[in-house]
């Protein structure tokens, strides 16, 4: 969503051409059945199509996407293509009346169903920016009443993000707020511990530092583009626990249906009967999406997924559908057609678990299955199971370690040596680096590009400065890039080149957080300070610290021994160290180092007593996290 320009990219080769003629052969581009259904039911465009944040900077940006009204050039893979033009047909559409979709504020979408009294807006989208914007416009073209309830379908952080930019269209600040189970915990807790490399990994993942266009990122599989903007949060009060269960919300009926541990560890479907429409949130889409999340997280049940949407099949078995709601997606509409994609998509997941599984307990190991799976014909041309955002190789290889993990049983595997030490053993044994460039250009040239990028990481690594290597590599990349079907992988092998040719680039706005840490829970803060401890600069080290939040009265110790975090709750030492007393939002600016405990003092948020040289001897252990991480790079 930059402006930057990719300095030395090249051109398609003539092998990556041909690749992308070919794809021509293997689908059905006449088949336009999907642009008929984006564009149903259109009342109006968007009209924030740059939306900026407070400080001006710009955090959506789809202004630039007119030039996919082109046919796709030589340097996209054309179903690839197909799937970017999709994702860009934006606006506000009516589902049926009543039932009204926004697509295009935000990589997700979001839903408004017409109540008696007002409208229950389902789904937040990513930032409050783009939620404004989003409700401006549907209250331009729709009547202007109040938000009455608002549904949160899963627990990830691209639909609840904006939620108290909607709060505000509501005359009550008390309205439903409605989750699935284990919402709260779920959506507080995910990319804690692991956020910095998480996100340093999503930069690749979603292509955030390449610009739009044809030699850059498409779109990003399940939106047209990268967003940013400001994070909020909001307090459900209400918890979907029943596995199936009725609810009426504002004079409108809801049968939901929990799908826990599926695409997100909390997430829910539900079935509307006063409009014949049912939502299955982020489980069923218009691709095949991820059981294993390259950016990373824990690998998701293909199975649990497969059999969340076969009893969403029975849910509505005896129901009259006209409309099949999805949040990363155009609608599908009539039952025959709904059933039939559900199917597919059930079919899927199914298909991959299991013949996975078949496949290894044959023997074949993770790469040598991600080689060999192949989708059966009916569910490879299925345009809504298209890998544009999973694909077949990297699920195989993800529902593999689900089960056995990443050893591949062969005995050289249990210990080998890192990648740099390695490296240079490789770059030894293969005859130096000048005779692996020789060699490299020649399979190049070949069209060999998955080779050539697997042999020169091994000389990167181990000399980062050969500007001949990291360039070679990077036109591997891109050509590998250009190739792809799935978005993901297009922008994690044009991230790779892009910074290999010119650094990383870091003057990029991150994502503003702080509206979900304030309402971290302190369990799963303690969590995250125990990860940043350094367990070596802690060794010898021995520290009792006793913390009351003063807002809430909740005790906690916190003891720092062996080189080891531990904390109890509900519980202060008899003998500590320090104690503190202090507000939560204080805790966790000290903890995040943005402020010392002097400045605490000073500002009158902070009472200690003990041993002061405690507190700071404590938190000089704890590492800062250097966000800006090396990837193609040792």
């Amino acid at each position: 969503m930059t402006n930057n320009i990719l300095t030395q990219s090249m051109p398609a080769t003539s092998f990556t051409k041909k690749a992308n003629l070919d794809v021509y052969e293997s689908l059905n581009f006449d088949d336009r059945q999907d642009f008929y259904d984006a564009n149903r039911g259109f009342i109006a465009p968007i009209e924030s199509r740059i939306i900026k944040d407070e400080s001006g900077e710009i955090v959506w940006d789809i202004e630039q996407l007119d030039y996919l009204n082109d046919t796709a050039p030589e340097t996209v893979n054309p179903s690839l293509w197909r799937n970017a033009q999709l994702q860009a047909i934006s606006g506000l559409f009516e589902v049926v009346e009543g039932v009204y979709q926004i697509r295009g504020q935000s990589m997700v979408t979001n839903f408004f169903i017409e109540g008696k009294n007002g409208v229950i807006v389902v789904d937040a989208l990513g930032s409050t920016e783009s939620a404004k914007a989003a409700m401006e416009l549907y209250y331009k073209h729709r009547p202007q009443k109040p938000v009455t309830a608002i549904i949160i379908s899963q627990s990830h952080a691209d639909h609840f993000s904006g939620i108290q930019s909607v709060l505000k269209y509501a005359d009550n600040p008390n309205i439903p707020i409605i989750v699935p189970q284990y919402f709260t915990k779920e959506a507080l807790s995910e990319n804690v511990l692991l956020g910095t490399i998480m996100a340093r990994r999503a930069e690749y993942q979603f292509g955030k530092n390449l610009p739009d266009g044809t030699k850059g990122s498409v779109s990003v599989g399940i939106g047209p583009t990268m967003g940013s903007g400001t994070i909020s949060f909001g307090l459900p009060n209400v918890e979907i626990e029943n596995e199936i269960q009725l609810m009426e919300i504002d004079g409108i009926t809801f049968k939901f249906l929990l799908t826990p541990n599926t695409e997100a560890p909390a997430e829910m479907h539900f079935y509307i009967k006063d409009y014949k429409a049912l939502f299955v949130s982020e489980n069923a889409n218009k691709l095949m999406h991820q059981i294993y999340t390259v950016r990373g997280a824990k690998t998701r049940d293909a199975l649990h997924w497969a059999n969340s949407l076969d009893k969403t099949i029975d849910l509505v078995e005896n129901e009259e559908i006209d409309a099949l709601l999805m949040i990363h997606a155009w609608p599908v509409w009539e039952k025959n057609n709904a059933i039939q994609h559900l199917k597919l998509q059930r079919d899927l997941y199914k298909y991959m678990h299991d013949q996975t599984v078949r496949l290894a307990n044959h023997g074949y190991t993770m790469d040598e299955i991600a080689e060999t799976i192949k989708l059966p014909k009916e569910l490879d041309t299925y345009w809504g199971n298209r890998g544009y955002y999973g694909t077949l190789k990297h699920n195989s290889k993800g529902i593999y370690n689900y089960y056995l993990g990443y050893y591949s049983a062969h005995p050289s595997d249990l210990d080998p040596l890192p990648q740099v030490e390695a490296s240079h053993k490789y770059v030894g044994y293969m005859g130096g680096t000048a005779n692996i460039l020789r060699q490299a250009t020649v399979d190049f040239e070949k069209g060999e590009y998955r080779w050539v990028a697997q042999v020169l990481k091994n000389v990167v690594m181990a000399d980062p400065e050969n500007l001949e290597a990291k360039n070679l590599l990077a036109d591997a990349l891109e050509q590998l890039g250009y190739q792809a079907e799935s978005a993901n992988w297009r922008n994690i092998y044009l991230v790779g080149a892009s910074e290999l040719r010119n650094g990383i680039k870091k003057d990029n706005s991150p994502l503003d957080v702080s509206g979900i840490i304030k309402n971290m829970p302190v369990e799963e803060f303690l969590k995250l300070i125990a990860v940043k401890l350094n367990g070596p600069k802690a060794d010898g080290k021995k520290i009792t610290l006793n913390v009351t939040l003063s807002n809430s009265n909740q005790k906690y110790t916190i003891y720092l021994e062996n080189s080891v975090l531990h904390y109890k709750a509900v519980k202060l030492d008899a003998n500590p160290d320090v104690s503190l007393t202090l507000e939560q939002s204080t805790l966790y600016g000290i903890g995040l180092g943005l402020l010392t405990p002097e400045q605490a003092v000073a500002a009158g948020k902070l009472i200690i007593s003990g041993d002061h040289t405690k507190l700071n001897e404590f938190l000089s252990l704890l590492d800062e996290f250097n966000r800006y991480l090396n990837i193609v790079t040792p």
